[in-house]
């Protein structure tokens, strides 16, 4: 059975997987009529703990405006490479690997793509990679583009 789907949503990080996935969706949602959203995760602010010192430095709990600001310019440069008038962007705060497939249910999206490596190196060998978090923890279809 050939799976058709309605609405795409994208995670977009400005990585070259990433952008290669925005396409592959594009051309996905253009063949079938399917909605695309297309996805920024802004990561919140962190605390830092010095525990030589008992110290524990907070950030902020929000990203700033220049952070909102560098994701919406993302979204817009892709949104502007990729021509699809018709992509809904959204930046939502979080940790990409819950805030993809909390996103893709709020929105009734019935499948995810994302990209087999983003941005985050340093992210990934701490963390784990994002794309394999969505794919074990989404409840609808994952793409995985390379």
């Amino acid at each position: 059975m050939l799976f058709r789907s309605s609405h795409i949503l994208v995670g977009v990080d400005g990585s070259d997987d990433s952008r290669r996935a925005a396409l592959y969706a594009t051309d996905l949602a253009r063949q079938t009529g399917a909605k695309l959203t297309l996805l920024v995760v802004v990561i919140p602010p962190t605390a830092t703990t010095f525990a030589a010192f008992d110290l524990v430095s907070m950030t902020a709990t929000q990203p700033d405006a220049e952070h909102l600001a560098r994701a919406q310019a993302l979204i817009d440069s892709v949104i502007a490479d990729l021509g699809h008038g018709r992509a809904i962007p959204s930046v939502v705060t979080g940790i990409p690997r819950d805030a993809i497939p909390a996103e893709a249910a709020k929105v009734g999206a019935d499948l995810i793509v994302v990209g087999a490596s983003g941005a985050g190196a340093v992210e990934r060998l701490l963390l784990g990679s994002v794309s394999e978090s969505v794919v074990r923890n989404a409840d609808r279809p994952v793409l995985v583009v390379r």
